[in-house]
């Protein structure tokens, strides 16, 4: 199998990164204290811990199943006729029974056990690092909305300004109707962005409290001059065979070698059964001399089925099939991996790519405006084009905000895809 996961990774032809924890990863203290309180209080995490026990408890069962039963079932009687003293009976016996299958079916249930505990192991860590991305993802998102709420603001105040020096234009003649009428229906517009915005910043605290599992309320976060960024390495290579053990591939895995067990199981029904029965007790029952005697008896019996209706075999071909669509969930388990660790390297180097562009961008438009702005004062220009170029600055803000956010969720895809370690 593990040949299997290396000859496709190398297939697919992608660097992985090597495993870190989060703590190294996400490196923002306040993200860190969310992300810290989210692994302990989320619902979904304690749900998922609730089913690792469960499968504690059946493996511990399973292991427990070589082991004989017993029993202690007391009982007494009291029985009285007619002008004669009450009789009373009573018996105390300790029954034992032991079943021996010749098919292993015991061993196969404990290795079925074992399986489906891993699993539930590696769903748990999977689980994990899906809540810590959700986290993060969230609280990136809020500290670009309140840059982009910031910038809005400081846009309406100087479209605000730009309107009022306009009106002024107009009156003496300098600029027309049309103009102001341009000016106040851009100033109107951007009006409305803000409540747009309040109302998605709230929407986003109330995503990261359900996280959280708190009661929706206001989340304290970083600036975005001072939040810290994603400390994630895209260069430094590990062996592609690590994609193995990404905990969603292991869970897949897992589920494959229990329902392998599960067909083993089904088989072991068609073998004989030894079952061995045993008790020993006390009674007075029928003894006047000495009413304390030892009651000893022992059955040995020995079963094979012939004919269940048809159970046994229906039971077999259904783990048979199970066990197929199992070993198609692994493979499609290994081809997802692959391509999210694919993806989100693609992402990653495009985010590069457009950041340095968009700063470019961003350094141009305010050039852009400043030139305008002196040319308007010292030549003859139109003061709409201070206003075209101005608007031009505003949305390349807007838009670096914008790239700053899916340039760090390309990063979490990325930790998400090479499931860093948690500590």
């Amino acid at each position: 199998m593990k040949r299997v996961v290396l000859l496709f990774i190398i297939a697919l032809g992608a660097k992985m990164l090597a495993a870190q924890s989060w703590q190294q990863t996400f490196t923002d203290p306040l993200l860190q204290s969310y992300i810290s309180e989210a692994l302990e209080n989320n619902t979904d995490l304690r749900t998922a811990q609730l089913s690792l026990e469960q499968s504690a408890a059946m493996l511990k069962q399973a292991r427990l199943s070589y082991l004989p039963a017993f029993s202690l079932a007391p009982s007494g009687t009291v029985s009285k006729a007619r002008n004669e003293a009450a009789n009373y009976t009573y018996e105390l016996p300790l029954t034992m029974s032991w079943e021996l299958s010749f098919g292993g079916k015991r061993h196969h249930q404990k290795e079925m056990a074992l399986a489906e505990l891993e699993k539930d192991s590696a769903q748990l860590k999977y689980a994990q690092i899906q809540l810590i991305a959700e986290v993060a993802n969230a609280y990136y998102t809020l500290v670009m909305l309140d840059k982009q709420y910031a910038i809005t603001q400081e846009g309406i105040r100087i479209q605000a300004e730009n309107l009022r020096v306009l009106r002024a234009m107009k009156e003496v003649g300098q600029q027309n109707e049309a103009a102001v009428s341009q000016a106040e229906a851009s100033y109107q517009g951007a009006l409305t962005t803000l409540p747009m915005l309040e109302a998605q910043i709230r929407k986003a605290e109330t995503a990261l409290c359900l996280l959280l599992n708190r009661q929706p309320d206001t989340i304290a976060r970083a600036s975005w001059e001072e939040v810290k960024g994603i400390v994630i390495d895209t260069e430094r290579a590990i062996p592609l065979e690590a994609l193995a053990s990404r905990p969603d591939v292991l869970a897949a895995e897992q589920h494959l070698r229990a329902s392998f067990s599960n067909v083993k199981v089904a088989r072991s029904e068609f073998y004989p059964t030894l079952s061995i029965n045993g008790s020993a007790g006390w009674t007075n029952n029928g003894v006047t001399i000495n009413p304390y005697q030892i009651l000893l008896n022992a059955i040995c019996s020995l079963t094979q089925p012939l004919f269940a209706q048809g159970r046994l075999k229906a039971n077999l071909k259904v783990a048979q099939s199970q066990q197929e669509q199992a070993q198609i969930a692994f493979e499609k388990a290994l081809l997802v991996a692959g391509a999210e660790v694919r993806d989100a390297l693609a992402d990653c180097r495009a985010c590069s790519t457009r950041e340095e562009a968009r700063t470019k961008q961003l350094e141009a438009a305010q050039r852009a405006y400043e030139n305008s702005r002196l040319t308007m004062q010292y030549a003859n220009t139109s003061y709409l084009e201070v206003l075209i170029a101005q608007s031009a600055w505003l949305d390349a803000q807007l838009q670096q905000i914008a790239d700053w956010l899916e340039g760090q969720q390309s990063r979490i895809n990325l930790f998400k895809a090479v499931c860093g370690g948690i500590e």
